[in-house]
C-alpha cells in the first residue's frame, strides 16, 4: 500500500489507532474552513473601511502567515470567480458539522467552528452549496450591506 500512497500523495501520515485518520481530517478541515472564513471576513472589513481588499492579500503574502491557499482563495473571493468549485461549499458545510459534533461528543465547545458551522449553513441555504467554500464570502458581503 505503500507506493500507491506515495505515488499519489505528497505526504503519507502513518497513525497506531483506529478512527485517528479521520479525527486528523476533521482537525484539518477545521483549519480549512476557520481559514477560509478568516479569509472571507478579513476582505470584507476592508472592504467596509474603504481600504482595497487586494492590499490585505498583498500584506499577508508579505508576511509569514502566507500560504499559497490564502492566495489561492483570496483573490477569487475578491473577484467573485467561485461558481465553480475545487471544494463545494454543501460539502463543508457537512465537514463543519462533522467536526462540531465530533468536538461537542468528546466534551469540547469549539467556538469558531461553530460559528463557521453556521455561516457555512446559511450560505448553502441561501443557493450556495454548489458555489466553491470560498463563497462563504458572499455571505460576509451580504451582512456588510
Amino acid at each position: 500500500m505503500r507506493p500507491v500512497l506515495e505515488a499519489v500523495g505528497k505526504r503519507t501520515v502513518w497513525l497506531d489507532e483506529v478512527g485517528q485518520p479521520s479525527s486528523l481530517k476533521l482537525a484539518y478541515n477545521a483549519w480549512v474552513l476557520t481559514t477560509v472564513e478568516g479569509i472571507a471576513e478579513s476582505l470584507t472589513l476592508a472592504g467596509t473601511l474603504g481600504v482595497d481588499p487586494r492590499l490585505v492579500i498583498e500584506v499577508i503574502d508579505d508576511s509569514g502567515l502566507n500560504s499559497p491557499y490564502v492566495q489561492s482563495k483570496g483573490p477569487k473571493m475578491i473577484d467573485d470567480d467561485l461558481d465553480a468549485p475545487s471544494f463545494p461549499l454543501e460539502a463543508a458545510a457537512k465537514d463543519a458539522g462533522l467536526i462540531t459534533d465530533t468536538a461537542r461528543a468528546a466534551g469540547l465547545h469549539l467556538g469558531i467552528a461553530e460559528v463557521v458551522r453556521e455561516r457555512l449553513r446559511l450560505a448553502a441555504d441561501d443557493g450556495l452549496g454548489r458555489a466553491d467554500v470560498a463563497a462563504t464570502y458572499r455571505m460576509s458581503r451580504k451582512a456588510a450591506s
